[in-house]
């Protein structure tokens, strides 16, 4: 097993931390289910039948069922899961950019405290705007939502749906047809506020949403 200090930013734990499911972590620890080839022109190591990969410091474990990375570069897996009994996340593929802070998923769901089986397509986590960009058949279980795209500010506990949706709280139903539809989504005290008549502070989610094509 392969313990080493993470970058300033940390690897693919970071990515827990842009969906709400982690903190920063230090360093972490790589047990690999099958051989460990590490490329000395590259630097970069493969884990062609997989591995864990375990923060040292809070135990969380994350694992793929193919994993790549290169210290300070990236981290490429397939078949991503947490193993954790508190949170929810499942990805087909993820690939963190660690120099621009960023990090792009297919196939994910994943479950935090604002939101339960929450599912998209692709998806695109940015660290620095510690925002979340979900499109491609959008869905939630909880809230009932289904949207084109949605912008997840994980910070500040609100969401944008950008485009066609539908949304729904007991028997009311809010829905939103064409490009230019929206819907703002705010977490607090338990309770979800929604609303069609989306506030200045937003436009920012709007605009971030951009970011994936």
């Amino acid at each position: 097993m392969r313990v080493f200090p993470t970058p300033k930013r940390p690897l693919a734990f970071l990515i827990l931390l842009g969906l709400g499911l982690a903190s920063r972590f230090a360093a972490f620890s790589v047990e690999p289910f099958g051989p460990q080839r590490v490329n000395l022109d590259t630097g970069v190591t493969t884990l062609p039948q997989g591995g864990i990969l375990t923060d040292n410091e809070s135990g969380l474990r994350l694992k793929g069922s193919y994993v790549e990375y290169k210290e300070g570069s990236f981290v490429r897996a397939r078949g991503v899961e947490l193993l954790s009994q508190g949170e929810a996340f499942l990805a087909q593929t993820l690939e963190h950019d660690i120099p621009k802070q960023e990090a792009r998923f297919t196939g994910l769901t994943f479950s935090n405290p604002d939101f339960k089986g929450l599912q998209a397509e692709r998806a695109l986590a940015l660290f620095q705007e510690e925002v979340v960009v979900l499109k491609g058949r959008v869905r939630a279980e909880t809230p009932l939502l289904q949207a084109e795209t949605l912008v997840v500010d994980w910070k500040n506990r609100q969401a944008l749906a950008l485009g066609s949706f539908t949304y729904q709280e007991g028997r009311a139903t809010l829905k939103g047809q064409g490009a230019s539809a929206r819907l703002y989504l705010r977490f607090q005290g338990g309770r979800v506020q929604a609303t069609t008549k989306v506030p200045e502070e937003a436009s920012r989610l709007a605009r971030l949403a951009s970011r994936l094509p």
